[in-house]
């Protein structure tokens, strides 16, 4: 065959191989996400469970690379991907649940290594293993493979792209996987192409004497220490414990969906991309004074910008671009340090270990020992030390000679001597010890600190050390929400960081990551009273009504316990199952020491541990006459909670006449549009009604805007609820029917319906006042003087 075609070839092969690897990512985890609630720990141990597969794959190809010629490791490659096919088209089997009394991570690890661990395997072995096919070619090029990483990751740059926005957006889960199936054979075909051209190239001696021993005698590639393979690990451990810790801070606020996955692994992928292109777009000076500028951004956003910041894409996009610079600062110095040809396998065999180890640290270490969201601030820390020691040949050691040199230039040989470094230590441990509780101040004081460290920059290890301990010394954005707070209990777990703290306000707070899941009024007079969410003014109260003039049994569900509040619409004969998934949030509201509505309302209730809509489908049909679910109050919103596929289910748990609830408040995506079309998909009426914010008479407690939704086939429940103010559902251009199979998290972003809810609900309120007003006897009257 003509050489000119071996590239095409070989860079075709590598494409697919890497679009399948990073499509089935986003795939087989959004499989997966409905049997976990939705948290964003699922994507962090999914990335666990894909690193260390990739590193399998890797030590795979650089073990049959030292030991066996080409054509030998071409033939057992085929095989195997052969063999896979037996796991084809990808599902979840039956019969597999997670447990309910223990952290699913392992149980998760098992379930994709049954099911997914065999083809990702064997097409992570497939990158490096095929460039070490074409340096065993007669191409001009096959001395340095390198240029085909970036082919490789350009198909994992494409893959994850379209995922989000054409992948998802067209297909379901069935038809990615059969599409998915249908490409692995179309890699098959390719790979065999490409061990053909080895042999067809007349290449079968160089290929079968590249076999690569342990000391390589023939290469004539210079040998590795141990010191170079720790710098390896080093810098691919970084941007992959950033990626997950983004992707960590962003989706707790907003949703675990695909998106948000997506995009911080499309920058990881996509910085490999530049640093081993072979037309370098960011030099080491270039990346220096870039990551410099992010790490100042982000620092002066830890000490005061984030409460000027109303916008959650200004903190997203933000907190990406530094993201961006800081992986390509990481992976340039893989770059700078990569060795000859010869050693390719083993480099990339070590760079995929240091990957797994920042997955680990996430996934695993991180949960288990820190009480909060901390691996991302420390990972930041570490990402400073990429502005400094680009030279290849210079050792940590040096480094550290030339740190103390640096010290010493001062006569007491001592950081602080310096006045800008001192004069900004002081006023960020001010304003960390909030000395300063005006923004302003605080804002003003951030750039002080961000000017001190610009005029300093080219004292690059005293600068670097003073951005890590600032960084370090502001805590997460979570751990603002203390301020003017009193903290009760911590704890972290598989679905996240939980706090109770008792406010300012009078009330106690049960917090999980930044989200408000339940709160309780410390005043005795007040404790038994629902605030927030459930107060007298809440559209829940409305649907309570309802069932609070009708008599004999009732049975209630609520998916989601949070505080527990819900209990204290009690009734005769009226009984709650709870379904939580966190078993931490259901100690802590059976705990009287902490929040007393199950103790106290005298509800009799059960609390059903697992996902709700899992643990729902072993409970009877028609049992309750009211479903509500009060897992969207949240802004990490379960998507399997509300498909057509799920509501399809609530209906056949609820009796004829029952009514099933959602409660959708939120910051940044409006459901409601959701629900009007599985509603008209199922044949129901859906309504919905927005309650306006306002306090206890005579108290600082509050009711929280609250937006509900509620579905019945009884068009009396349909019609009482609209005399209280509930309108139909509203449907939205572009917003189409959710299932199992398909959901788009972009088309819901906004607050269009809810705003114009509150807005008519604030001017039905203003109409009633008046109204009101208008009916009292004037004070001037003889009626009203005759009352006095």
């Amino acid at each position: 065959m003509n050489i000119k075609y071996y590239i095409p070839v070989y860079a075709i092969t590598l494409v697919i191989s890497a679009a399948l690897l990073f499509s089935v990512q986003p795939m087989f985890s959004k499989m997966v996400l409905p049997l976990l609630g939705g948290t964003p720990q699922v994507w962090n141990t999914a990335m666990l469970f894909f690193q260390a597969t990739l590193l399998a794959g890797y030590a795979y190809a650089h073990g049959t690379s030292r030991y066996l010629s080409i054509p030998v490791q071409a033939s057992i490659h085929v095989a195997l991907l052969l063999l896979c096919i037996v796991f084809l088209p990808l599902a979840i089997p039956e019969g597999w649940q997670p447990p309910t009394d223990s952290d699913p991570t392992l149980w998760q690890l098992g379930l994709m290594a049954a099911c997914v661990g065999g083809p990702f395997f064997v097409i992570a072995g497939s990158a490096p293993m095929l460039q070490r096919w074409f340096s065993g070619t007669p191409h001009p090029d096959a001395h340095n493979p390198y240029f085909l990483y970036g082919a490789s990751n350009l198909g994992s740059m494409t893959s994850l792209l379209s995922y989000p926005f054409i992948i998802d957006p067209l297909m379901g889960l069935s038809q990615q996987s059969l599409t998915w199936s249908i490409v692995y054979g179309g890699l098959i075909v390719f790979t065999i192409i490409a061990a053909f051209l080895v042999y067809r190239g007349g290449a079968y001696a160089k290929a079968k004497d590249s076999v690569v021993g342990k000391d390589a005698p023939d290469s004539g590639a210079p040998s590795i220490d141990w010191k170079l393979r720790l710098r390896w690990l080093f810098w691919a451990f970084v941007p992959s414990s950033m990626m997950l810790g983004v992707t960590t801070y962003i989706t707790t606020d907003i949703a675990s969906a695909p998106l948000l996955w997506i995009l911080p692994l499309a920058i990881y992928v996509g910085s490999f991309i530049l640093v081993f292109s072979r037309k370098q777009i960011f030099t080491n000076q270039l990346n220096t004074l870039l990551l410099f500028i992010a790490l100042c951004l982000i620092l002066l956003f830890s000490i005061s910008l984030e409460s000027f910041v109303g916008n959650p894409f200004i903190i997203v996009g933000l907190h990406f671009a530094f993201f961006f610079v800081a992986a390509v600062a990481c992976h340039k110095r893989l770059a700078d340090l990569r060795p000859d040809a010869a050693h390719l396998t083993e480099f990339y065999l070590l760079m995929s270990v240091g990957g797994v180890m920042g997955g680990f640290f996430n996934a695993i270490i991180a949960p288990q020992f820190f009480i909060d969201t901390i691996e991302y601030p420390i990972v930041i820390f570490l990402a400073c030390f990429a502005r400094y020691s680009w030279q290849e040949e210079q050792s940590l050691k040096n480094s550290w000679v030339r740190f103390r040199a640096a010290l010493s230039k001062n006569t007491t040989k001592t950081l602080f001597t310096d006045s800008h470094f001192f004069a900004a230590f002081i006023i960020g441990a001010a304003i960390f010890i909030n000395q300063f509780n005006s923004q302003l101040l605080n804002l003003l004081l951030g750039g002080i600190i961000i000017l001190l460290l610009i005029d300093s920059y080219n004292k690059r290890w005293l600068s670097t050390f003073l951005i890590g301990f600032l960084i370090l010394l502001f805590p997460p954005a979570s751990a603002k929400l203390l301020e003017n707070s009193t903290l009760l209990h911590q704890e972290r777990n598989f679905f996240g960081v939980i706090r109770i703290l008792d406010t300012e306000s009078g009330v106690r707070m049960l917090l999980h990551g930044t989200t408000n899941h339940g709160v309780q009024a410390i005043d005795e007079d007040y404790k038994m009273t629902p605030i927030s969410y459930y107060g007298a003014q809440s559209p829940i109260q409305d649907v309570m009504s309802i069932y609070n003039a009708q008599s004999g049994d009732q049975n209630i569900a609520v998916i989601g316990l949070g505080s527990g509040v819900t209990a204290c619409y009690q009734k005769d004969r009226r009984r709650f199952d709870f379904f939580e998934i966190d078993p931490s949030i259901a100690r802590i509201a059976q705990d009287p020491e902490y929040f007393t509505y199950l103790s106290d309302c005298g509800s009799p209730y059960s609390i059903i541990l697992g996902d709700g809509r899992l643990t729902l489908q072993e409970k009877p049909d028609d049992q309750y006459d009211v479903l509500s679910l009060d897992a969207f109050s949240s802004d990490s919103i379960p998507v399997h909670l509300i498909t057509s596929d799920a509501i399809e289910l609530y209906r056949s748990k609820v009796k004829d006449d029952g009514v099933i609830i959602f409660h959708i408040s939120n910051r940044h995506l409006d459901l409601e549009p959701v629900l009007a079309l599985a509603a008209e998909e199922l044949g129901m009426k859906a309504v919905g009604r927005v309650s306006a914010g306002s306090k206890v008479e005579g108290t600082e407690l509050e009711y929280y805007p609250t937006h509900y939704v509620a579905f019945s086939s009884d068009p009396e429940k349909i019609a009482t609820l609209k005399n209280e103010g509930w309108t139909d559902a509203h449907k939205v251009d572009g917003v189409k029917l959710w299932t199992d199979e398909y959901s788009n998290i972009m088309s819901v972003f906004g607050n269009d319906i809810t705003k114009l809810r509150m807005k008519a609900e604030k001017e039905a309120v203003a109409a009633a006042k008046a109204e009101k007003d208008s009916e009292e006897p004037d004070a001037d009257s003889d009626e009203g003087l005759s009352k006095k």
